[in-house]
C-alpha cells in the first residue's frame, strides 16, 4: 500500500524545511573555519580538505611489468603470431639470448633487439622492449629452475601483442590531474593516492575545538549526583561521541542548571580556557518556563535565532553566537585585542532529539562525510502514523533480506531505540501514515548495531 497523504497544511506549517536551516549552520561555521597544512600519514586519515590538490607526478611513473617475466620485443617473436598460431600457449617457441637482469627499482636501460631481459614485477621496461612475457610461458617455467649461467630462454607466450603485461605511464593518473576535491574527506585510499602522486602535505580545515553543555537542573553527570526527580546526563557523552566522529575535536563536556546567568558564566569560562570554537549545548529551546538558552539568548552578548524545523523528532532548534569579553589580562599574549564571536548551536533536550540533531544538523555543518542514502522496502506489521507537515526520521534496522523495519517507537525519549538502529527511514513531509512495503529513503548509519 502506498504512503498516505494528509489533506491541507496542518500544525507545523510555519516551519521551516531542515535543509535551509543546515545552510545557516553550514555559513555560520564556515565563517570562523581555519585551513591548516599537515603530513600526509596516518593521521590525516578522517579530515577534510580545504582546497583541491593535483598530482606531482604520473602513476605509474614509468612504464614497468606487470609481472614477473622476460621483456622483449614483438617483432622478435616470430612472425607465425600473426595468423593466432600459439596463443593457446601449446605453439609456436622463440630462443632468445639472455641480457642482464632488471629489478624494481633499477634504471630503465636498453633492451638489445634479439634479445630477452628478465624482468620483475614493477621493474622498468627497457627501451626497445614492448611487451612482457610471463615466466610461466617460458621453459622451464620458473626463475628458481632457471640453470645457473643460463645464456638463452626459450619462450611460448599466448598473445605476444604488442603493450602485453606493461603498466603504461600515467594509466592511473597524469600529472597535474586533480586528485582530491575540496571538502572530500581523506580516507586510507586517498591518502595511499595522494602519497602515490608525490603528494607529501594537504591543506586541511582544522577541526573545530568543541564546548558540549547539556542543560537542565534535573539533568546530573553522574548517578551518585542524581537528586529526587533527575535524570543522568545522556546528551553530553553522546553527543561528544558523535561530534568527534564527525570531525570536531571535543575539550570540554558539562552540565549547567537552568539558570542563565550559570549558564553564560560557565559558557564564557571554558570557551576561554579551552580556546572553544564551538559551542554546543542540549535543551532549554522550546517554550516551556524554564528554557535556559532562550533566556540566555536575552543577554547583548547572544545573538542567537530559534527555528522550528520541520522535522520529528528535534524540531525546536537554536542558532547563533556568543561574543566573548575582551582581552584584559595585561600578562595575556592577546592582551588588549576584541573578543571573539564563537558559533553556537543549540539542539533540543531529548536523548534522541539532541543525537539525531547532531547527525542531521552539526555534521554537514562539519563537513563530515555524507552517510550513503537508499530507497528501501518497510517491513511493517500494520501502519504507522505520521505528522503530515514535518518529516519524520524514525530509528530502524536494515534486515538481511533488504527491507527495514522500524526500532522502538517515534518518541524522542526511547534512546534504546536508537541505539539499535543502523538506519534513520525518512517519512517525508505531506505523508500521514506509512505500509508495508512502502519504499522510503533510509539513512544508513554504518556505526549502529549489526
Amino acid at each position: 500500500m502506498a504512503a498516505t497523504t494528509g489533506a491541507g497544511a496542518g500544525p507545523g506549517a510555519e516551519r521551516i524545511p531542515l535543509v535551509e536551516h543546515v545552510a545557516d549552520a553550514l555559513a555560520l561555521l564556515d565563517a570562523v573555519r581555519v585551513v591548516e597544512l599537515i603530513p600526509l600519514d596516518g593521521a590525516a586519515a578522517g579530515r577534510c580538505a580545504a582546497s583541491d590538490v593535483r598530482a606531482r607526478i604520473d602513476v605509474p611513473g614509468h612504464d614497468n611489468s606487470q609481472m614477473d617475466g622476460f621483456a622483449v620485443a614483438a617483432t622478435d617473436l616470430g612472425g607465425a603470431y600473426e595468423d593466432g598460431a600459439g596463443r593457446d600457449g601449446g605453439g609456436q617457441q622463440t630462443t632468445l639470448p639472455l641480457g642482464p637482469t632488471i629489478a624494481a627499482g633499477d634504471a630503465p636501460g636498453h633492451l638489445t633487439p634479439g634479445t630477452a631481459r628478465p624482468i620483475m614485477t614493477g621493474a622498468p621496461i627497457p627501451a626497445g622492449a614492448d611487451l612482457v612475457v610471463p615466466v610461466e610461458q617460458s621453459a622451464p617455467g620458473s626463475f628458481d629452475r632457471l640453470p645457473s649461467g643460463a645464456t638463452t630462454i626459450t619462450l611460448h607466450p599466448t598473445d605476444p601483442t604488442p603493450g602485453r603485461f606493461v603498466r603504461r605511464r600515467g594509466s592511473d593518473t597524469r600529472r597535474d590531474d586533480t586528485v582530491l576535491r575540496r571538502d572530500q574527506i581523506l580516507t586510507p585510499a586517498r591518502i595511499a593516492h595522494l602519497a602515490a602522486c608525490g603528494v607529501a602535505e594537504v591543506d586541511v580545515l582544522t577541526r573545530p575545538r568543541t564546548v558540549v553543555l547539556s542543560t537542565g537542573s534535573e539533568v546530573a553527570a553522574t548517578v551518585a549526583e542524581m537528586v529526587a526527580g533527575g535524570t543522568p546526563d545522556a546528551n553530553g557523552p553522546g553527543l561528544a561521541a558523535a561530534l568527534r566522529a564527525a570531525g570536531a575535536e571535543v575539550v570540554h563536556t558539562g552540565t549547567v542548571p537552568d539558570d542563565a546567568a550559570a549558564l553564560l558564566e560557565t559558557l564564557c569560562t571554558v570557551v576561554e580556557a579551552r580556546e572553544a570554537e564551538l559551542i554546543i549545548t542540549s535543551g532549554g529551546v522550546s517554550e516551556g518556563a524554564f528554557e535556559v538558552v532562550r533566556q540566555a539568548a536575552a543577554d547583548p552578548t547572544v545573538t542567537m535565532t530559534f527555528d522550528k524545523v520541520a522535522m520529528q523528532p528535534g524540531g525546536p532548534q537554536g542558532l547563533g553566537t556568543l561574543d566573548l569579553p575582551p582581552v584584559r589580562d595585561v600578562g595575556a599574549r592577546d592582551a588588549g585585542q576584541p573578543g571573539r564571536r564563537v558559533p553556537w548551536l543549540a539542539f533540543p533536550g531529548n536523548p534522541v532529539s539532541a543525537l539525531l540533531s547532531c547527525e542531521l544538523i552539526a555534521r554537514p555543518a562539519l563537513r563530515a562525510p555524507e552517510r550513503m542514502r537508499l530507497r528501501l522496502p518497510l517491513a511493517l506489521e500494520q501502519a504507522e502514523p505520521s505528522p503530515p507537515a514535518l518529516a519524520q526520521y524514525r530509528r530502524a534496522r536494515v534486515l538481511p533480506s533488504g527491507r527495514v523495519r522500524l526500532a522502538g517507537g517515534p518518541s524522542s525519549h526511547l534512546i534504546g531505540g536508537l541505539a539499535a538502529a543502523n538506519a534513520l527511514v525518512i517519512v517525508p513531509v505531506g505523508v500521514a501514515s506509512i505500509h508495508d512495503g512502502d519504499l522510503l529513503e533510509t539513512i544508513l548509519l554504518p556505526e549502529g548495531d549489526s
